[in-house]
This record gives structure tokens, C-alpha cells and sequence, in this order.
């Protein structure tokens, strides 16, 4: 009887031949290719076991069952030193720090609010024609008001209502200035109203009314307002304008059929600027006017700056 491929029926026969009578030599080598058998099996069954680790496969010839649904079939579970687990904690320590900070900022501001330092000065910067105690009165703040408990966009606001200022900005200087910084208007023209002369700054707004001394063109248009094309043509005409040429400047309005500008000069002298919309042509006649005034004449004609002409009235 074969014994070579069961070690357990092996044994079983070298017992029943020790019972049969076997020499002690016969049953020693029984038993060791019994050994030998049980041996190599061990290891085809270790083999199978590191096969199936390495390659998902249960033994030989089997295919794995399907994903891991702990993973949703991503390549299985997350294992310590997973990069996917490390992003998300990573992730949920910013968010829990960056929630931390937001918390701590909150109650130091609503802290400082309360109990913060207090405002002991406004210091008002940028003024030339508004008295600066016309700002920080418009400011409105009380001493002794926490600096951090100012609403700074309404000191903006009021402060910004003042005519002839054209920008505000409102700051905290720590630990008791609260800061204002005004850009005033540029006045650059006059225009009549029914409440009399008010003064007109780059843009084209009429902001306040104007001084009795006040020596600047009037804009005799139809319509003065930032919205207004020829307004701001005008407006762009008289900054073009070298300085002593615009302190002669009395004037400016439309010329026949409302195309043109006809600014009036000192010595009723006129000048015919042409078209009002041609912005392009702004800086050259406003080039040519100067010299050209100082030729005797009544009528300056620079619509065509390359053929300038002057001529008595």
C-alpha cells in the first residue's frame, strides 16, 4: 500500500506495521518519510498563504470575493501612515485653529470695545480750505469713547458731508487718536444758479456757493453736472489750459449751434476753440493759445491748431 502522499495514513500504517512485525530499520525510515511528507506540505501551505496576501487571492485558483466596502472599492482601508488620513486630520487641525483664532479675535475686539483705550484725540490731515474743527466737529465722537467702539464708516459719512470735500478716510491710530485724512474738491470754474455763483470742482459738481473774491470762468452751458458731456469737456479745456492763460479766461460757452466753445478773455478779446467733443485735439490748441495770445487781436481762432489765426473784431 502507498503512503507517500498521506502523512497521517503514513503513520497509521507504520503502526499497523510495527504490529506486522517490522524490523526497528524499517519503522525508523517510515517514520522519517512520513516526517519529509509533513514537512512539504507545511510549506505548500505557507507558499499559499503569502500568495494570497500579496495578490488578494484566498489560495490557488481562487479570485478575490469584491472591494472592501469599509473603502467604498478605493483601494482599502486607511492605514496610519494612509496620505489621505493625514490631509484630513491635517485639515480638521486648521479648521479647528483657524475657528480658535476667529473666537479669540472676536472677544479681544468686543474687549477693547468695552474696556479698549479711549479716544483723546481726533487728528484731522489734508485740510487747506475747510477748517480743520469743521471735521472733527462733523466727526462727532466724544471723548472718552473707546477708540475700538467708533463706527469709523459713520465719522466717514458725516465727514463727507461737508462741502468741498472729496474723499475721506478714518482710521485708528493706537492708543487714544483717531485719525481722519480728508482730500478736499479742486475748484477749477464757477456756475450761476438761482441761488447765486457756486462753485464748481473737476468733476463738474457744483459743491458750495462761491465767495464774493472767488476768480474763476464761469461756465455759462446750459447744464452743469458730473453727468454732463460738454461739462466735463469744459472742465477738461480749463485744466489744459496753461495758468496764465486760464486767469484770463472769464467765460466759456457754446458758440453757434452749441458744437463749439467761445471762451471769453479779459479786454473782451474771444477765442474760438472749436468743437467741444474733439477731446483729441485739447492739449494741442491749448499749446497754441498761449503764444498766440500775445499778438494783438480781438478773435483768437485755434479750432484747426495747425492754421491758428488771430484777427481784429
Amino acid at each position: 500500500m502507498a503512503t507517500d502522499g498521506d502523512p497521517d495514513r503514513a503513520d497509521r500504517h507504520d503502526r499497523g506495521a510495527s504490529g506486522a512485525g517490522r524490523t526497528p530499520e524499517q519503522q525508523r525510515r517510515a517514520a522519517e518519510r512520513a516526517r519529509r511528507i509533513r514537512e512539504r506540505r507545511a510549506a505548500e501551505r505557507a507558499g499559499d498563504t503569502a500568495t494570497a496576501d500579496r495578490t488578494g487571492h484566498s489560495g490557488p485558483g481562487r479570485t478575490r470575493s469584491g472591494p472592501d466596502r469599509s473603502t467604498g472599492g478605493r483601494g482599502g482601508p486607511d492605514r496610519p501612515g494612509d496620505p489621505r488620513r493625514r490631509r484630513r486630520r491635517t485639515l480638521a487641525v486648521l479648521a479647528t485653529v483657524l475657528v480658535l483664532l476667529i473666537g479669540l479675535s472676536a472677544g479681544a475686539w468686543w474687549a477693547l470695545g468695552r474696556f479698549g483705550p479711549a479716544v483723546h484725540d481726533v487728528e484731522v490731515t489734508g485740510t487747506r480750505q475747510i477748517p480743520a474743527r469743521d471735521v472733527s466737529d462733523a466727526a462727532g465722537v466724544e471723548p472718552g469713547t473707546p477708540l475700538a467702539a467708533v463706527d469709523t464708516d459713520a465719522v466717514t459719512a458725516r465727514v463727507a458731508a461737508i462741502p468741498g470735500v472729496a474723499s475721506v478716510e478714518v482710521g485708528r491710530s493706537w492708543p487714544h487718536t483717531l485719525t481722519v485724512t480728508v482730500a478736499e474738491r479742486t475748484p477749477v470754474a464757477l456756475v450761476e444758479g438761482p441761488g447765486g455763483r457756486r462753485i464748481v470742482d473737476v468733476t463738474g459738481y457744483p459743491y458750495r456757493p462761491a465767495p464774493p473774491d472767488a476768480a474763476f470762468p464761469v461756465l455759462a452751458l446750459p447744464r452743469v453736472a458730473p453727468d454732463d458731456p460738454a461739462t466735463a469737456a469744459a472742465v477738461g479745456m480749463l485744466q489744459a489750459l496753461p495758468q496764465p492763460v486760464r486767469d484770463q479766461v472769464r467765460s466759456v460757452g457754446f458758440g453757434p449751434g452749441g458744437t463749439t466753445f467761445e471762451l471769453v478773455l479779459t479786454d473782451d478779446r474771444r477765442v474760438l476753440w472749436g468743437p467741444w467733443s474733439d477731446a483729441a485735439a485739447v492739449q494741442r490748441r491749448a499749446a497754441v493759445l498761449g503764444p498766440l495770445l500775445t499778438r494783438e487781436g480781438t478773435v483768437y481762432d485755434v479750432s484747426s491748431p495747425e492754421l491758428a489765426t488771430v484777427r481784429q473784431d
